[in-house]
């Protein structure tokens, strides 16, 4: 069963399973449209990514404050700022919640994280974070317990970023994919010539058994964008095989998928597919 939850700035969507809940916060389109999951145990929570702009993640901040049961951890999925930006926020307000990441995740904002925020400033001013907030735990793959709910966590690497987390919940029957699925009506964030090996993930995470996919950008999934992001990616790498600038490459995938939405993260993410952008 699910309710919906609308928010002061984002707004919620609430996957109920018994004592376990699922709650997935979605930033508006000019937060880039970015999920934050929570799962709600008997006794705690856990966070999954911590929003890009920080308005966003006070406004999420709120939210976990109001469900009254201590933040535990907070886990990054993958390298990209738009995910963990929020961290200065979010981290401050829950001190006791550890923060942890896959070790090459860790390790990759540990080095780049800096970088990577300073660049971002010069695009998003003040409405991103000064100083990156670096993992300090370590997750590793495999099966876990956190106040009685099981995962199973995967690491991949070269899919929609260089290192990234899946995550499943056994017993809710639930995928969280993050941004390796994108709805059918958004245009993919495509920031690394990964198409092959990303199609190559996608099609694991197909053959899996779930009711429940959660992403990392704009509305609710279902299983049928699994394969529709196959379908994008397999364009997307045919016309990047094609173009030799990042302007030519937007312009032809724009044309070939002209009613999905988010145009502008095309335009965003061929300036880091060459190298435009760096990180």
């Amino acid at each position: 069963m699910q309710e919906k939850i609308h928010m002061m700035l984002g707004h919620v969507n609430v996957h109920n399973h018994e004592v376990i809940r699922i709650h997935d916060y979605m930033a508006p389109s000019d937060g880039l449209l970015v999920h934050s999951v929570i799962v709600e145990g008997p006794n705690s929570l856990v966070l999954f990514d911590a929003q890009f702009l920080l308005s966003y993640a006070k406004d999420l901040a709120d939210y976990i404050q109001r469900l009254r049961k201590p933040l535990a951890r907070i886990i990054i999925s993958h390298v990209h700022p738009d995910h963990w930006s929020g961290l200065a926020v979010v981290a401050p307000r829950f001190p006791a919640a550890k923060i942890a990441a896959l070790p090459k995740v860790r390790d990759y904002i540990a080095l780049n994280g800096q970088e990577i925020m300073d660049a971002r400033r010069n695009v998003f001013g003040d409405a991103v974070a000064s100083q990156a907030v670096i993992p300090e735990e370590i997750i590793e793959p495999g099966e876990h317990v956190i106040d009685g709910v099981h995962y199973q966590f995967e690491a991949h690497d070269e899919g929609e970023s260089q290192y990234q987390l899946v995550a499943i919940l056994p017993n809710q029957r639930t995928l969280l994919a993050f941004d390796l699925v994108f709805p059918r009506h958004v245009h993919a964030f495509t920031v690394a010539p990964y198409f092959s090996h990303w199609t190559k993930i996608l099609r694991q995470l197909e053959s899996y058994d779930f009711d429940a996919i959660l992403v990392g950008h704009s509305r609710p999934a279902s299983r049928e964008d699994i394969g529709a992001t196959i379908e994008y990616l397999e364009i997307a790498k045919e016309i990047h095989a094609q173009t030799t600038s990042p302007e030519d490459y937007a312009a032809k995938l724009k044309k070939h998928f002209p009613d999905r939405g988010e145009a502008g993260w095309i335009d965003f993410a061929s300036l880091m597919l060459y190298g435009v952008i760096n990180p």
